[in-house]
């Protein structure tokens, strides 16, 4: 009994050391080192970034409970070792030898160091209120282990925007986003006049109130005439 262990640390570290970079399983999509046509076309601040990771000692997603609106993108990238982000319904393969199953509704590939897949979650497969399992096939299994994770959609953020002309501001109120348990927001600000968001030159603040409000007051902004975007988003809980 005493050398069954570490026999089998041995054949865990052999198989993980082995495991590399790879592309052949990726799902349609998904673009390894890219992104699909259709996430390059939305707002950047809309596409959450998931970081496939360590805490402590462990392997983790952060955050391991993405959230999205129907059709939305999600990043992931690799930090460290290899690592991949697979739906739960996928062939349990640690090379990423093989083409996915049609059964497998979303896969990274094996991610090397700072390597990122974005896929694009249509709603036909990821509906409104859906939860999707996955996990890391390199460092857990569908049912076992610290790397796993579940994808959830929300209902659409619904933003309407008016113009107070008697204080000078920008008022921002919406509807829908949130799970049950936590429904909160961060509001996303461009003032450079793009639409896409980019990061260099965006914003992110707090609703009125704090993350659980669901209005926002941009005070004298009526006095610039500088084109401005808003973009409300679900916060993430990785986020403070």
């Amino acid at each position: 009994m005493r050398r069954a262990i570490p026999l089998a640390v041995f054949t865990f570290a052999a198989v993980a050391s082995s495991v590399r970079a790879q592309s052949a399983c990726v799902t349609p999509n998904c673009l390894f080192g890219d992104s699909p046509q259709i996430c390059k076309n939305t707002a950047a601040a809309r596409i959450p970034l998931v970081l496939l990771t360590t805490s402590g000692v462990n392997f983790v997603f952060n955050p391991a409970e993405p959230r999205i609106e129907p059709g939305d993108c999600i990043m992931w990238r690799a930090s460290g070792v290899t690592h991949s982000s697979t739906a739960a319904p996928c062939t349990d393969d640690p090379t990423c030898g093989a083409i996915a199953p049609p059964a497998c509704t979303f896969e990274s590939g094996n991610l090397g160091n700072l390597q990122s897949t974005t896929c694009h979650y249509n709603e036909a497969q990821f509906p409104i209120s859906s939860a999707s399992n996955y996990y890391c096939r390199i460092h857990a299994s569908p049912t076992a282990g610290t790397m796993r994770g579940t994808l959830r959609v929300t209902t659409p953020i619904v933003l309407t925007v008016q113009k107070n002309v008697g204080t000078g501001s920008i008022d921002l109120s919406w509807t829908g986003g949130g799970v049950i348990g936590d429904v909160s927001y961060k509001v996303a600000k461009q003032t450079v006049g793009d639409p896409k968001f980019p990061a260099a030159t965006t914003t992110t603040v707090n609703p009125n109130g704090g993350v659980l409000g669901t209005a926002f007051t941009d005070a004298g902004e009526l006095s610039s005439a500088t084109t401005r975007y808003y973009l409300v988003r679900n916060k993430q809980t990785n986020e403070p």
